[in-house]
């Protein structure tokens, strides 16, 4: 981990601490935010050698170990490829208004789940991932898909060669956002579509949470961990990319999407599945879909 002296968005100085994680046993981390253009960030901040250890089979460690994450997204996908055609249709409705057939990619794809959906509408879809396991997981699924181990930047796709690219709980896990809106920019085709999911610290139940932070006079908690590297309001992403040239088509609040029984019967403690359950009911995360100019 290294000391950030600058705003890895705007390159200002500026900064005020924010808030900070901290117990035996466990890195301490801290978020810094920066006065001139208002991101939170890790500070320091992992490296990227630290980064790909951390994401190594992923989904079998953490919580996603303790909610068997495999299982519920294996039956998701299985319920996609059988054709559940409101599944598809209400997770993909506002995209479908733009785009219906082309090249997709989904960048950082975890298990697959937007890929099988595109790959049932009749898109060619592509996906990058640090974690191989995550590309053992869907390439029996989807044998079509093309897949690369490693970086978006690393991988080298043409230039306006994709329609839709996917990039969803993945802008919060970059060290340098600005270089990768510039790459996905380069490889969009003119019109094509940018899709962002990630947290939304502006969202009401952050704010309250470190409101009851400061009430209770304790130095304000981070809530998530070692992967989180950059972490936006609504306002600081749609400013972000509408300095790349996006023109934003939708902005929206949802919650993580988790069900009660699922919750219930995994092996998380007490305390963490009363969290997931008001996750699940709080929109604490936002999506924003964009179009190139």
């Amino acid at each position: 981990m290294h000391l950030l002296q600058h705003c890895p968005i705007c390159k200002e100085s500026n900064l005020l601490p924010y808030a900070m994680k901290f117990q035996a046993g466990f890195p301490h981390l801290s978020r810094t935010r920066c006065i001139n253009c208002g991101i939170v960030f890790a500070n320091p901040v992992a490296s990227l050698d630290e980064l790909k250890t951390f994401y190594a089979n992923y989904y079998d460690k953490g919580n996603f170990g303790l909610l068997n994450y495999k299982k519920k997204i294996l039956s998701r996908i299985n319920g996609i490829q059988t054709g559940d055609t409101a599944l598809l249709q209400k997770q993909k409705k506002d995209i479908l208004k733009h785009k219906t057939e082309g090249n997709f990619l989904d960048i950082g794809f975890g298990l697959g789940e937007e890929m099988a959906i595109f790959h049932k509408l009749g898109f060619n879809v592509y996906g990058t991932e640090y974690d191989q396991d995550c590309i053992n997981f869907i390439t029996p699924h989807i044998p079509e898909a093309k897949l690369f181990l490693g970086d978006v930047i690393e991988a080298r796709y043409p230039d306006s060669f994709f329609d839709v690219v996917n990039i969803f709980h993945v802008i919060e896990h970059l060290t340098d956002p600005v270089s990768y809106l510039t790459e996905l920019r380069r490889i969009l085709k003119p019109g094509g579509l940018l899709i962002i999911g990630t947290p939304d610290i502006s969202s009401p139940a952050y704010r309250l949470f470190r409101l009851f932070n400061f009430l209770t006079l304790r130095v304000p908690l981070i809530v998530d961990g070692l992967e989180h590297t950059v972490i936006f309001t609504k306002k600081n992403l749609a400013t972000l990319l509408t300095a790349h040239h996006f023109t934003h088509l939708i902005h929206f609040r949802e919650s993580v999407g988790d069900n009660f029984s699922n919750i219930w019967s995994s092996d998380l403690s007490i305390k963490k599945k009363v969290v997931r359950y008001v996750q699940t009911f709080v929109k604490i995360n936002q999506v924003l879909i964009t179009q190139k100019n």
